[in-house]
Parts: C-alpha cells; structure tokens; sequence
C-alpha cells in the first residue's frame, strides 16, 4: 500500500506570504500618512478660509461705515426727488378730470403739466366765449383747482370764429 503521506505538522509561511504581508502593511501605513498629511491641510485651508471671512466681514463693516450718506450729488438728489414725485402724481385721475370737463364746443390742442410746480397749463379752442368760460368753471373740482383763464383771442381768419384760449390750474396736493 502507498504511504498516504500525512503529515501533521503545520507548514511553515512561505516566503511569497511574507513578502505579500510586509507590502500590505507598509501600503496601508503609506495610506495612513497620507490620510493624516490630507486632514491637516485640510485643517489648515478651513482655518485659513475663516480667517478671510472674518477679514472681509471687518473690511464690509469698515466700508459700510465709512459710506458717505448721500451717495448722490445735489443735482443728482434733486432729479430723484423731481422723478419720484413726478411717479406719485395720479395722472390718470388728472387727465380724466380734464377730459370730463371736455365738451363737444372745446377742442384742446395742448396739456402741458408741470409736476414740479403742481400746475397745468391747457390751449384749446371754444366754439364761444361762453364755452371758454363754462370749460375753465368745470376744471374748477377735484383733483385741479385754481383754473384760470389766462388768454383768449378770437381767430379772425376762421370763418366760425373760434376762441382760442390758454387756461392754467393747478392740481391740490393730496392727489
């Protein structure tokens, strides 16, 4: 019979086993170090990032601080002044005060507000005096007031001899 050749005797590593084992422990403590050189650089980049925050937050509020409170000219002021209240007039309610004083005996050539002043100056023409007249008495209510005929004259050359006519009002306040 064969020798079933047993033996019972633990075999020794072999040398490639050994060899593998020594590369895996030096590739793992490689990966360490680096991991470890990675994190502190990483430290120090948020560490450094903060203190730029905290720079630029001081240099912000220096600035904001410093900042003159009119950034504006005097002109510069006056015309943001003039534009926004020239955007708070309700023109619409304006120009529909003057069209509900309208009728069929005046013919308007001209609307010419002047936001600043609050005034209006208005050239038409009436079939009449007496159509002039009743215009300038309906612009007299809300929003315009102080409606005044300024000039009239009458348009000799026209067969239906028209009154042409300048009124100026101005608008109240509140509107």
């Amino acid at each position: 019979m064969r020798d079933p050749a047993l033996n019972f005797q633990p075999r020794r590593p072999g040398l490639l086993t050994v060899v593998l084992l020594l590369a895996s422990l030096l590739l793992c403590a490689d990966a360490w170090l680096e991991a470890s050189t990675l994190r502190s650089q990483l430290d120090e980049a948020e560490s450094k990032l903060a203190q730029a925050k905290r720079r630029a937050d001081r240099i912000d509020v220096s600035r904001r601080d410093s900042r003159p409170e009119n950034v504006f000219s005097a002109d510069e002021s006056k015309a943001l002044r003039q534009a926004i209240g020239a955007i708070r007039i309700d023109w619409e309610r304006l120009y529909r005060s003057i069209d509900e004083a309208t009728t069929e005996n005046i013919s308007l050539l001209a609307i010419r507000p002047n936001a600043a002043g609050k005034s209006v100056q208005i050239s038409g023409e009436a079939r009449d005096m007496k159509a002039a007249l009743a215009f300038v008495e309906a612009l007299r209510r809300e929003p315009l007031d102080n409606a005044a005929l300024l000039s009239h004259q009458l348009k000799q050359n026209d067969p239906q001899r028209p009154i042409i006519f300048e009124i100026s009002a101005t608008w109240l306040t509140g509107s």
